[in-house]
């Protein structure tokens, strides 16, 4: 009985949840942000946020199924913005240890070579 309960909740809460009109992210729109740089990536991210919380601000004082669906849309389209900004942030900084330290990196010595 409670399984069958927590079943209909579940299908209730995300019946729309992969339906989406509108698609998460564009691959050009993917393509401009791993262009720009760190400070760009950041802004990306926390403007994701700021929408996700305008949308949850809207669920919570409407309660409407509309308010809900854009809520999970925009928490979607946090968790991916995050996602992709911390991939282009850690390749980001390895590249740039990679660059400033070159020697810390090269083999002291090779097989064969006698010191």
């Amino acid at each position: 009985m409670i399984q069958r309960l927590v079943m209909r909740l579940w299908r209730r809460l995300f019946r729309h949840a992969l339906q989406s009109p509108h698609d998460i992210a564009h691959l050009g729109a993917l393509e401009d942000l791993a262009r720009s740089g760190p400070a760009a990536w950041l802004m990306a991210q926390e403007k994701s946020r700021l929408e996700y919380l305008a949308a949850k601000d809207l669920f919570v004082r409407t309660g409407r199924s509309d308010a809900f669906d854009r809520l999970l849309e925009c928490l979607l389209q946090l968790q991916s913005t995050s996602a992709v900004v911390q991939a282009l942030l850690n390749e980001h900084y390895l590249e740039r240890l990679l660059n400033e330290e070159p020697a810390a990196h090269e083999p002291e010595f090779s097989i064969g070579k006698s010191r």
